[in-house]
């Protein structure tokens, strides 16, 4: 029973250095994300599918949402619009503002008219255009508030998570939604420093994920410009040269690069 609960703290260490910095890891003496699972294959490294591109979107609006067009899991294109704010308010007051701009325009037209004929004086025609210069300006402002009225794609993709509803009002800059791209995967691992040695940019690996069991092919795309002196390890990145549509973003596996070493064994 003793022996049974030692194996699963040492799993859950594991777990959690999965998660975590791989510094600490090496400080608690647990193996890190990225070395080999069993230690008896060189090359092998555990890693993570990721996105080319991932964000999670926000506003710097505070109005009653209308709209959230897209669901979890529900494909959108660039420049959708994935959440539309009710902006009422913002419009009356832009149009208050643009027509006020013009006033101003007007006056100060007025202005330079009277100083060609001597029926005003220079400061008041100065203090016009500056002030239809502040009108405008205002205006202006208003429209570049606006412009979070609709939170609009920056790239084709997916919505991972919502975290705002139609008819909430969430402060400004709260998160809304959390999305990724489209195309190709990127495979992220955590590797021994002493595969730099032989590790380069464009070296091939096979990657089999864990969940669907499906083997893939990636080449390293970079490699991190330092190694955690702590862990001696590495961030590595790799493209995923084509995946089937099964295989999502989030999903894990192990990895064996070829090209490398082979393992040296001590002698009992």
């Amino acid at each position: 029973m003793q022996a049974h609960r030692a194996h699963r703290r040492t799993a859950a260490r594991r777990w959690f250095c999965a998660l975590s910095l791989p510094a600490m890891c090496a400080a608690a003496g647990v193996q890190a994300w990225g070395a080999a699972a069993d230690g008896t294959q060189a090359g092998a490294a555990r890693g993570v599918l990721r996105a080319q591109h991932e964000a999670v979107l926000s506003s710097n609006i505070s109005e009653r949402i209308l709209r959230v067009p897209f669901r979890e899991g529900q494909h959108f294109d660039k420049g959708a619009v994935l959440v539309a704010f009710d902006c009422a308010r913002y419009a009356s007051e832009l149009k208050a503002a643009r027509a006020g701009a013009a006033v101003e325009a007007r006056n100060a037209q007025v202005q330079s008219e009277l100083l060609l004929m001597d029926a005003t004086g220079k400061a008041d025609a100065d203090i016009a255009r500056l002030k239809e210069k502040e009108r405008r300006a205002q205006a202006e402002a208003l429209a570049q508030r606006m412009s979070g009225c609709n939170v609009v794609a920056p790239f084709s993709g997916s919505v991972v998570e919502t975290m705002a509803r139609v008819n909430e009002t969430p402060p400004p800059n709260e998160k809304l939604l959390k999305i990724v791209s489209d195309g190709p995967l990127e495979l992220h691992m955590v590797v021994p420093s002493k595969w730099l040695s032989w590790l380069q940019r464009g070296s091939e690996l096979s990657f089999t994920v864990d969940e669907t069991g499906d083997t893939l092919r990636a080449k390293v795309l970079l490699i991190s410009g330092a190694v955690d002196a702590v862990s001696q390890t590495v961030k590595v990145v790799a493209t995923v040269q084509k995946a089937p549509a099964s295989v999502l973003a989030g999903m894990s596996g192990r990895a064996v690069l070829d090209g490398a070493p082979s393992a040296t064994r001590k002698p009992n």
